[in-house]
């Protein structure tokens, strides 16, 4: 039997919160060796890792004489590049929570330092990019079972209250006030992963994803923010079959209702999807398929630990690196900076509570214009609406 692996982990509220109770779950193969965090006591998980060894940064924790071979990072968007650049060079192998980091910048730095350290696996934690579910299907993408990817569409429909955009400093932002640039969007955060997927499933290899050749775009607010709160994306993707493929995607965190995601990819021989039960399925030649459950909540974080473990213990490839996730980061920003930002029409935003019992706000008709724009797979404005 393998030794345990020890781990560090770095931000444990909020997300982080979550690695905290499933590395404490998995006693048989990880050892928590200690915990990187300033503000460490505000995390509900607290009171499970308070005897732990507790440090403000990565390097004050080396200093003191300790070890360990892999850190956890759940800290704030802005402060990936820094965290997994120091990481790697104490030695550790690193999984990152998504996104992969704030600007395009700071992914060049980091795809720099991972080359300048090969021994080491930067896994980016995606989490549908570790789900058996969805790398058995890309196999068989790759393999051209599916025949050539002809649409990709993805709809999210997630309300958020104001506490949403309060509960820290950086939500909603472009840069924190030390100046360094966040980008947070509903786009390269919360829905991020609806972004990523399409582009990780048009990868010509299990660890690549495509990279659009033309983005279109419309992004609107509601809450009074730096970014937006609702996009709308149609992109034109080569697909390593010889063509292109159209993907669209519209996000929203001040729909009228909430809904769980819908993706739906349709191939020549068939189509895959997931309408909201966290399992994907298939049609493939008139014949039904289901390739299980994807793990979107707890069972994610399980499998991305458990592909850290396999990548620092057993020399596995990362089927997610900062590489994998570059295209995704490089849309979303391609969003912020070259798309304006539009406010909804005043008359159509409203302040409600339902069907969360916190207030927050949505914009009367979003949803019927979401749905409409997804079906056939046009902008707004494509379709005539002024919103």
């Amino acid at each position: 039997m393998a030794d345990k692996l020890k781990v560090i982990l770095a931000g444990i509220g909020g997300y982080g919160a979550g690695y905290v109770m499933t590395a404490l779950n998995m006693e048989d193969d990880i050892e928590v060796v200690g915990i990187i965090d300033p503000f460490a006591e505000k995390s509900p998980v607290y009171d499970s890792v308070e005897d732990l060894p507790l440090f403000n940064t990565i390097d004050e924790y080396f200093d003191a004489g300790n070890i360990a071979e892999a850190i956890v990072i759940s800290t704030p968007i802005q402060l990936h590049c820094e965290h997994i650049c120091s990481a790697l060079s104490h030695g550790l192998h690193v999984l990152c929570e998504k996104p992969l980091c704030g600007s395009p910048e700071d992914a060049d730095k980091i795809v720099k330092a991972c080359k300048e350290h090969p021994g080491q696996k930067v896994l980016i934690g995606f989490q549908w990019s570790f789900s058996p579910a969805i790398l058995e299907a890309k196999k068989q993408i790759i393999a051209g079972i599916w025949g050539k990817p002809l649409s990709m569409r993805v709809i999210v429909r997630w309300p958020r209250a104001f506490s949403y955009y309060e509960r820290n400093n950086w939500a909603g932002k472009m840069k924190d006030g030390k100046g360094n640039f966040i980008g947070d969007s509903v786009i390269s955060n919360a829905t991020a992963h609806y972004l990523h997927n399409p582009l990780f499933m048009l990868g010509t290899s299990i660890a690549a994803s495509a990279e659009p050749s033309k983005i279109e775009g419309e992004c609107y607010k509601a809450f009074d923010i730096e970014t937006f709160d609702t996009a709308f994306a149609g992109l034109t993707v080569p697909n390593g079959k010889g063509g292109e493929t159209k993907v669209f995607i519209t996000v929203s965190h001040c729909s009228e209702e909430s809904a769980e995601p819908v993706i739906e990819y349709t191939f020549e021989n068939g189509r895959i999807w997931c309408s909201g039960d966290d399992r994907l399925y298939g049609e493939l030649n008139g014949e039904p398929k289901e390739f299980g459950v994807i793990g979107s909540n707890l069972e994610g974080y399980y499998n991305k630990m458990t592909w850290l473990c396999e990548c620092a213990q057993n020399s596995a490839e990362s089927p997610c690196t900062p590489e994998t996730a570059l295209p995704e980061l490089k849309v979303a920003n391609f969003l912020l900076n070259n798309i304006p930002v539009k406010h909804f029409q005043e008359d159509s935003v409203e302040e409600c509570t339902a069907p969360m019992k916190e207030k927050r706000l949505k914009v009367k008709g979003l949803d019927a214009v979401m749905k409409e724009c997804f079906e056939k797979m046009q902008l707004p404005e494509e379709l005539g609406y002024k919103l």
